[in-house]
């Protein structure tokens, strides 16, 4: 029972996690790419939009484990881990180097801060329930 209860609530941080940054990137497109990236035009819309929609359809995955469950879901998990593992690595990146560009240092700082640690409860996912390789 502890263990679901702690599975759950890391998959619940993840549909939080998830949603908080398609809102962001999909109804607030404009400020978001201003925010975070310093400067706004069409193609970075455009990505902004498609990587907004890809985190929606995580968030919506890990919605759909709740109900079904965790079984049989693992390279949808590894999938997601792999992607929240390469951008805390590049958002690091632009840290360690200090070459934030056009935006603010300390926002970059936060995002790679939220996205190593949900990268590291899904860490944590995998190893709890996908022991057998």
């Amino acid at each position: 029972m502890f263990k679901k209860n702690i599975d759950n609530l890391i998959i619940i941080i993840n549909i939080i996690f998830f949603s908080y940054y398609a809102i962001q990137l999909l109804v607030f497109t404009d400020e978001f790419a201003l925010n975070n990236l310093g400067f706004f035009n069409h193609a970075v819309a455009g990505l902004s939009e498609i990587i907004g929609i890809i985190f929606l359809s995580f968030a919506l995955s890990f919605i759909t484990i709740i109900f079904r469950g965790l079984e049989k879901q693992s390279p949808l998990i590894y999938c997601i881990f792999i992607i929240q593992f390469l951008v805390s690595i590049n958002f690091w990146r632009y840290v360690i180097t200090n070459s934030q560009g056009e935006t603010n240092l300390d926002i970059i700082s936060i995002n790679a801060i939220f996205f190593s640690f949900v990268t590291f409860l899904n860490l944590l996912l995998i190893i709890k329930n996908f022991k057998k390789i």
